[in-house]
């Protein structure tokens, strides 16, 4: 029996700002005039299925969430007015990156490892897009503020930051909560 955290994201109100994570995992921002959209491709439909999901708790959500993508299914918001702010936090210039004094919260960990987490040979992986670039090592830095810390896989295979002990991965399942639906090994487990 896992003992959820009192500051993870069971119990944590949804909020914008936890889309932040989907960015570490690879997502992207597209503007309109009138509004933004963050999307990101992930490898499994049941990724993208319980993305859509958070999109629509956190009224951001489309009719065409999910759709077939080169490399598995891409998971969009649909453009609306209220993510114009958070697309623009993360943006400089034709750069995206994390804004100064970046938060990433226990919903913005899920997210991040709904997208972008696996378990390999060693431990538990959080996927990022790139090694080595800013979104890269804040994401690290924001592990250790949550107790999480872990090692920076970025000149071996795919990109992220890699939980290894037993106890810091105990601490990672506090933080994220139940497994969404799909899930299956695929999620961080301590038994």
């Amino acid at each position: 029996m896992t003992q959820f955290s009192l500051f993870g994201a069971a119990v944590a109100e949804p909020t914008l700002d936890d889309l932040d994570g989907v960015l570490l995992g690879g997502g992207h921002w597209a503007r309109t005039v009138t509004g933004a959209r963050l999307s990101v491709v992930v490898a499994d439909r049941w990724r993208a299925d319980a993305l859509a999901v958070a999109f629509a708790v956190r009224g951001v959500d489309c009719p065409d969430a999910v759709i077939a993508a080169e490399g598995g299914f891409a998971a969009r918001t649909g453009f609306h007015a209220v993510l114009v702010n958070s697309a623009a936090r993360w943006t400089r210039g034709a750069n995206e990156g994390p804004p100064i004094g970046f938060v990433l919260t226990p919903g913005g960990l899920r997210l991040w490892a709904i997208a972008a987490g696996h378990p390999d040979d060693v431990g538990y992986l959080l996927g990022t897009a790139v090694p080595d670039d800013a979104s890269h090592l804040v994401a690290g830095a924001q592990l250790a503020r949550l107790g999480v810390a872990a090692v920076s896989i970025s000149g071996r295979g795919e990109p992220g930051w890699r939980v290894t002990s037993l106890k810091r991965i105990r601490r990672l399942v506090e933080l994220l909560g139940e497994p969404p639906t799909g899930a299956g090994e695929t999620w961080p487990r301590t038994r």
